[in-house]
């Protein structure tokens, strides 16, 4: 970047990469263990589901919440419950190791942890969101958006080399010590971030619909965006076997972790550097980012080999490096200064809905062909990138003219 990163950015952005990880790290770590513990494919999937539908409930609310109580007080409250949540998560796990909980009381057990955690890190996204709108200028909003959309693919990226370096001391040692790294990263929040000065009155704690004209495309874009990405992942192990053959669980994981390695490097590169010095226009980022994600998914259908499977993933993550600032700094600059907590919440909670329902939509379609859930997430994504065409996207250049 042309500057040193402000502290309370580099706060947020150690925050919300720790937060990152330890989503990662639910793939990487207790996925693999599921089977040890009689878990069945299902109820795996319940499970990593539960907090997503409690993130769809909670993250709203505590975007209001941080209207009245505080930017840095939310985030502050998410971090910890994220820290807690996650060391009670391992817990529960090695409890079930242990054979001191199993069969259906230790999936209930995993089920209620989960939900809990939904409760309370539905903050830490929100909050974060509505920090950057307060402390950046109509015309730096979507550079300070992707920042905020940069720390998942960082997450991405650190999350299974952290895995993997400290698996050598135990199958769950990860897990604690992702917890830990988040309650150093609530302390330092708490030592060293302040309030934003430009936030509303303390009073306020307005409600937006999530069919509020302003915002609705917005959201739209996001379910469309991560149902359509957690969807086609969720089948893409299969379909690595059914279409390139490759049916040997290590080469299976090595094929996987590139493509996941691929999307994620181009997504950091984009919203780390690309953004910073380009400052592009939230409609630019919309129309170029659904573009391209069309692209990728018609790739990944009908490419040959398996180099067209990594660039698939890497044109993914050109188009979500994109999206993500996109979406987020036009729902900012949509609306009021004093709606900002609300609409943070809002665009928090709209990718968990893609994330609840993608994958299951996508596991049924590919019943019926592999191809199939990237030639509907293609047709998804062509449709909204058409109705971006019409829709009248903020531009932050006019605003600041005015």
């Amino acid at each position: 970047m042309a500057s040193a990163l402000p502290r309370d950015r580099l706060i947020l952005l150690v925050g919300l990469i720790t937060y990152g990880m330890g989503q990662s790290l639910l793939f990487v770590i207790f996925a693999p263990i599921a089977r040890q513990l009689g878990i069945e494919e299902w109820q795996l999937g319940f499970i990593i589901a539960a907090s997503n539908v409690m993130l769809a409930f909670s993250a709203p609310r505590w975007g209001r919440a941080s209207q009245r109580l505080g930017r840095r007080t939310v985030y502050l409250i998410g971090l910890a419950g994220y820290a807690v949540g996650y060391a009670l998560l391992a817990f529960g796990v090695q409890l079930g190791l242990l054979d001191v909980i199993t069969g259906g009381a230790l999936f209930a057990l995993l089920v209620v942890l989960r939900l809990a955690y939904g409760v309370v890190v539905g903050g830490i996204n929100p909050a974060a969101t509505a920090y950057i709108a307060d402390t950046t200028d109509e015309k730096s909003r979507g550079a300070g958006m992707a920042l905020v959309a940069m720390s998942g693919g960082l997450g991405t990226i650190i999350g299974p080399a952290f895995a993997g370096a400290l698996l050598v001391i135990s199958p769950l040692f990860p897990m604690y010590a992702a917890a830990a790294l988040a309650a150093a990263a609530g302390i330092w929040a708490y030592v060293a971030l302040p309030e934003p000065a430009r936030r509303a009155n303390i009073g306020e704690d307005l409600k937006l619909k999530m069919t509020d004209p302003r915002i609705l495309p917005y959201l739209v874009g996001w379910v469309v965006v991560f149902g359509t990405f957690t969807g086609v992942q969720t089948i893409t192990a299969g379909y690595i076997a059914d279409r390139f053959g490759v049916t040997d669980t290590t080469a299976a994981q090595r094929t996987m972790m590139i493509a996941m390695l691929s999307m994620a490097f181009v997504t950091v590169f984009v919203q780390a550097v690309v953004l910073q010095r380009w400052k592009a226009t939230p409609a630019t980022m919309l129309k170029t980012g659904f573009g391209v994600m069309t692209g990728a998914l018609l790739l990944l259908a009908f490419g040959p080999g398996l180099a067209s499977l990594y660039l698939g993933y890497g044109l993914f993550g050109l188009s979500f490096g994109f999206t993500a600032p996109g979406l987020n700094a036009a729902g900012s600059l949509s609306v009021e200064r004093e709606e900002q907590g609300a609409v943070a919440g809002l665009l928090s909670a709209a990718p968990t809905v893609g994330m609840i329902f993608g994958p299951i939509l996508c596991g049924l379609v590919y019943t019926v062909a592999p191809v199939m859930p990237m030639l509907g997430g293609a047709a998804l994504t062509t449709l909204v990138g058409i109705w971006f065409l019409f829709v009248n996207v903020p531009d932050p250049r006019a605003t600041i003219a005015a």
